[in-house]
């Protein structure tokens, strides 16, 4: 078996992409094993259950019986009023869904497999690079909107906001992590540090900092790494076009581009290094929004086939050693 660290790209309800490129991986004729893994959003989602010591058969069944729909959860007295709930939840709370079924669920699921806080992923690996505070199986990426911070979690509890990671829910990181912006209300995370006098901080999807975090598990101590970090993207590897030029004639096409250019502008660096595009999987989910959350069984099976052709197309090119090597395959 190859060993391997897996970075996850957020997608919101595309997640079924990435689940097929990693069945890729995963059922290879030298099949990975994935140490550690890292992801925003719906990438944050997936690697939650990998880390959790699922398969990526129970992975998949797990995606294909979710009904998105119910991620649509409104509250507040104006919830069943058509129309009215999702304007009221934006207004007054800053997102048009609660995200109360998305916690509810990933917790649960969790909960399935004996994973409540960051101390069930502890991961004792004595040849790691990482600081003995810094080894868990999973990292979750989160926006801090409070004070503009990229947290890495559960890396950043201790130093950043004066908590034990051991002590708190994973799930609270992977719900902060996937709250996408106007859709689901900001995550609100204790702190015990001083926050402008509160005892808390705003949390809204890691895709607005770092969608694709793909050096996260990098050796910086300039020993040669043991096994690769493989990433999956939920994009077609592309150039900038002439074509890609938008006008923002009004303010919400604005707010989507101020959006789209903050999840992706920080991440287009690893896409341009060849270093990293060489070992990142790209899945072309271009057909399909990331808040469509009234995706089809088909949808879902059209994502995984699609995220599991590109992954045995990235392996039949991919070499390790030839990577190490400077080819870059």
């Amino acid at each position: 078996m190859a060993d391997a660290d897996l970075v996850l790209e957020g997608g919101g309800v595309k997640g079924s992409g990435l689940v097929g490129a990693v069945t890729a991986l995963a059922t290879h004729d030298d099949p990975y094993t994935f140490h550690r893994v890292a992801g925003t959003s719906a990438g944050a989602i997936v690697a939650g259950l990998i880390a959790a010591g699922m398969s990526v058969a129970e992975v998949k069944d797990v995606m294909d019986t979710l009904d998105f729909t119910r991620f649509e959860d409104e509250q507040g007295f104006m919830a069943h009023v058509p129309g009215v709930g999702q304007a009221s939840g934006l207004l007054l709370h800053e997102g048009l869904y609660a995200g109360g079924f998305l916690h509810d669920w990933i917790s649960g699921v969790l909960a399935s497999r004996g994973v409540h806080t960051w101390a069930d992923l502890k991961d004792t690996d004595p040849g790691s690079a990482l600081p003995p505070e810094q080894r868990y199986k999973l990292v979750v990426i989160v926006s801090d909107v409070s004070r503009g911070l990229m947290l890495r979690l559960p890396w950043d509890y201790e130093p950043l906001l004066g908590l034990d990671p051991d002590e708190m829910p994973v799930a609270d990181a992977i719900r902060a992590s996937a709250s996408i912006p106007f859709f689901f209300r900001p995550w609100k995370m204790p702190a015990n540090t001083d926050v402008a006098g509160h005892d808390h901080i705003i949390c809204t999807d890691g895709g607005m900092l770092s969608n694709f975090p793909m050096s996260i598990f990098d050796r910086t101590d300039d020993r040669p790494a043991r096994w690769p970090t493989l990433g999956v993207k939920l994009s077609g590897q592309s150039t900038i076009r002439s074509e890609d030029w938008h006008p923002d004639n009004t303010n919400v096409e604005l707010a989507k581009s101020l959006l789209s250019t903050m999840m992706g502008a920080h991440d287009r660096v690893y896409v341009n290094d060849p270093r990293s595009a060489s070992r990142t999987i790209f899945v072309d989910t271009s057909a399909y929004r990331a808040t469509d959350f009234h995706l089809s069984s088909t949808d879902k099976e059209t994502l995984f086939n699609t995220g599991l052709g590109s992954g045995q197309r990235f392996l039949s090119e991919w070499n390790w050693d030839a990577w190490k090597a400077g080819g870059y395959l």
